[in-house]
């Protein structure tokens, strides 16, 4: 049986996943507004490229071993969600964060 305090934690686990999900997109949108700028005027390195490359195979597959270890130790799956979005909205704000300077 469901019990009420789980019922409440689910909901703000959900509530706090769709916030953090936003926060991962608008990174993400202003990281491809970024490269995409730099991809236009010519001025964007060769690391940069290979990061933009390479970096999301290693987010994905750490989002996908944050969520089943999360699914594992039994976890609502609002609390999975946000495991999973985790390492995806911290390389989005950092490459964001990077970009900007």
């Amino acid at each position: 049986m469901i019990g009420y305090q789980y019922l409440l934690q689910s909901g703000h686990n959900w509530q706090k996943a769709a916030v953090e999900e936003q926060e991962m997109w608008f990174a993400a949108s202003e990281v491809i507004w970024l490269r995409s700028w730099q991809m236009m005027t010519g001025t964007m390195s060769t690391e940069e490229a290979t990061k933009m490359v390479l970096e999301k195979p290693v987010a994905f597959v750490q989002a996908a071993q944050d969520a089943g270890v999360s699914a594992i130790n039994g976890n609502d799956p609002g609390a999975i969600t946000r495991a999973a979005v985790a390492p995806l909205r911290k390389e989005a704000r950092d490459n964001a964060r990077r970009l900007r300077s």
